[in-house]
């Protein structure tokens, strides 16, 4: 999954390239510090504002991040992270300068960065920190990164899903590392992969925790442990008003036992939501009108008003039989019409066999059967 990723956001970023370099006059001068945020006593919770996530696909088709962050920030969350990818999260870019517009609070942008020009561009559009991933990037390509956005003045995560990942991470200077308790192949959520990962975290670092928070049971067990901050991001998605969950978690308050139905696209994995989509040809066909069936004032399938009313045979075309849905519908009920059509045209046969009186005529025959001339012949010789 990870290398369709890579693919689609190294076409978006030369695509952006191409358009030239990064505006910069609007750019936010401000800065919120996330490592001062995360290093006060107590346990920092972060909130996700994204329209899904590549688990899911997309929740919410559309949806005002700022309104979201706000209601967020009102009800407990003292950082957000905010989806700017558009292939799994659902985001966009003007979602982070919406939502830097309207809250104050540490903003983390959701990314997936493999270049020093997103870097620069997460700065412009308000971003105080960004997550880097050691699964998508190599161990000099995550070093350099993470040296260029701390230039910059940028925070960095770094999310490790794994022990392996988690040893690059403090080999390459991170300070800030997110233990993810998720399978980046199905993007299942594991809370004991991410409790039994962030143990391991030095204590050096800065520690988050993410996958799976649901309960406030959970975010008491990572503060014994010392965690610095608990990202919420799956579970905020179940509620349009993601504020409203938030603070329903905080209370203790347990999930509803059935998720409200997600508007939208759901239930795609992050390999659908990068699949190219195409229209199905049997969806098209049932949506242009039969010809056997045309009536006065209706179009065939070039959008010009059809007057032919004659049957046409969809297996002559290479058609498929209508599916079941068809076969149950009234119009369906003229197809044996055009199975009697043969009987029409065996009609001139009928009459061509009533022409053999004719040779019953050829009577003459018999007449011609007179050999009296014949006998005469041979007595004469």
């Amino acid at each position: 999954m990870l290398k369709k990723v890579a693919i689609f956001k190294a076409l978006d970023v030369e695509i952006k390239k191409q358009r030239g370099p990064v505006a910069v006059k609007d750019a936010y001068k401000g800065h919120h510090s996330l490592k001062e945020e995360l290093s006060q006593p107590g346990i920092t919770i972060l909130g996700e504002v994204a329209g899904g996530d590549p688990g899911r696909g997309q929740v919410r088709e559309s949806y005002k991040a700022s309104t979201h962050a706000k209601s967020l920030a009102e009800n407990g969350a003292r950082a957000l992270s905010v989806a700017t990818d558009k292939f799994l999260y659902f985001g966009e870019d003007k979602h982070l300068s919406e939502v830097r517009s309207q809250v104050k609070l540490p903003l983390i942008r959701r990314e997936f960065i493999f270049e020093e020009y997103q870097v620069e561009e997460s700065k412009i559009l308000g971003a105080d920190a960004i997550f880097l991933m050691p699964a998508l990037l190599g161990q000099e390509r995550l070093q350099t990164l993470l040296k260029f956005a701390t230039s910059k003045g940028l925070d960095v995560v770094v999310e490790v899903t794994s022990e392996a990942e988690l040893r690059r991470a403090v080999d390459a200077g991170a300070d800030i590392i997110c233990a993810v308790g998720r399978n980046l192949d199905t993007w299942e959520a594991s809370w004991d992969q991410a409790v039994a990962l962030v143990k391991k975290v030095p204590k050096s670092c800065l520690k988050l925790v993410e996958g799976g928070v649901h309960r406030l049971e959970q975010i008491k067990q990572v503060e014994a442990l010392g965690v610095h901050g608990l990202l919420i991001g799956d579970a905020l998605l179940d509620d349009y008003y993601p504020g409203k969950r938030l603070a329903q978690i905080l209370a203790g308050v347990e999930p509803p036992k059935k998720a409200a139905k997600p508007k939208g696209k759901t239930g795609s994995a992050a390999d659908a939501a990068l699949a190219p989509t195409a229209a199905p040809a049997a969806k098209e066909r049932v949506s242009t009108p039969r010809k056997d069936t045309a009536q006065p004032g209706t179009k065939d399938a070039k959008g010009k008003p059809s007057s032919r009313t004659t049957p046409s045979n969809p297996a002559q075309k290479g058609v498929k039989e209508p599916p079941m849905a068809e076969m149950t519908n009234p119009v369906a009920t003229t197809e044996p019409v055009a199975a009697k059509k043969p009987a029409k045209k065996a009609a001139p046969k009928k009459k061509a066999a009533a022409k053999k009186p004719a040779a019953k005529k050829a009577a003459p025959k018999k007449a011609a059967a007179k050999k009296p001339a014949a006998k005469k012949v041979v007595k004469k010789a």
